[in-house]
C-alpha cells in the first residue's frame, strides 16, 4: 500500500495510476493487477488500511484518558490525538483526503468507508452525555457538540492538507481550550463527582 499511498499523495487521485504504482513498487503492472482488477480495489484497500492506521493509532490514546471515569479528559484526548496523527501521517492523510474528494461510486458518493466519520460523532457523543449525566460537563446538546468536534478536526485536517507548515499543536490546543470552556459546568453547578463512579444506568451501556 506504501507505494499507492506515496503516488495519491504526490500525484493526485487521477494521475496515481495502477501503472505508475507498479512502477514505484519496481514490479510489473500485472503483479498489482492480479491483486485488484481495477484501481477502484487498490483504492478501497488504500481506504481500508489507512482507516485501520487511525484507529491503531487513535484508539489507545482516547481510552488512556479514562474517558468512562473522566469524561472531561476526552475532549483534549480527541483533538490532540487527531493532531497528532495528522502530524505523524501526513502521507496517509494527504492521500486520504485526494481520494475523498475525487473517488465516488455508482451513485456519486464517496466510498462507504468513509461513513466511519458517523460513529465518531456518535462515539464522542457518547461520552460528552455521559459527561453531563455524571456532572462533569456542562448543559449543551451533546449531538451539536461531537459534530462540531469532529467537523474542528476535519477542517484542521484540511488546512494542514494546503499548509503543511501549519502549526498543527497549536492549532489543536486552541480547540480544546475552546471545546472545554464551551462544556464546562455551570459555575453554580458544584464541583464533580470525586470518586469518578459511572452511574450504574451507564454501566451497561
Amino acid at each position: 500500500m506504501d507505494c499507492t499511498i506515496d503516488a495519491i499523495a504526490e500525484l493526485g487521485f487521477a494521475r496515481a495510476s495502477v501503472g505508475e504504482v507498479a512502477r514505484r513498487a519496481g514490479i510489473s503492472k500485472g503483479v498489482v493487477t492480479y491483486h485488484f482488477a481495477a484501481k477502484n480495489d487498490l483504492i478501497g484497500a488504500v481506504i481500508a488500511d489507512v482507516l485501520a492506521s487511525m484507529r491503531e493509532y487513535l484508539e489507545p490514546r482516547f481510552r488512556a484518558a479514562e474517558p468512562l471515569q473522566f469524561p472531561e479528559r476526552f475532549i483534549a484526548a480527541y483533538v490532540a490525538g487527531w493532531a497528532g496523527y495528522y502530524r505523524t501521517h501526513a502521507r496517509e492523510v494527504l492521500a486520504l483526503s485526494r481520494i475523498y474528494n475525487s473517488f465516488r461510486d455508482e451513485s456519486g458518493r464517496p466510498d462507504a468507508a468513509f461513513d466511519a466519520r458517523a460513529e465518531d460523532v456518535a462515539i464522542t457523543e457518547r461520552v460528552l452525555r455521559l459527561g453531563q449525566d455524571t456532572g462533569r460537563l456542562g448543559t449543551f446538546d451533546a449531538r451539536v457538540m461531537a459534530a462540531l468536534m469532529k467537523a474542528a478536526v476535519d477542517d484542521l485536517l484540511g488546512q494542514f492538507v494546503h499548509d503543511p507548515e501549519l502549526d498543527l499543536e497549536a492549532y489543536a490546543a486552541e480547540l480544546v481550550t475552546l471545546f472545554e470552556r464551551a462544556t464546562r459546568p455551570e459555575p453554580d453547578a458544584g464541583p464533580p463527582p470525586r470518586t469518578g463512579m459511572i452511574p450504574p444506568h451507564l454501566e451497561e451501556q
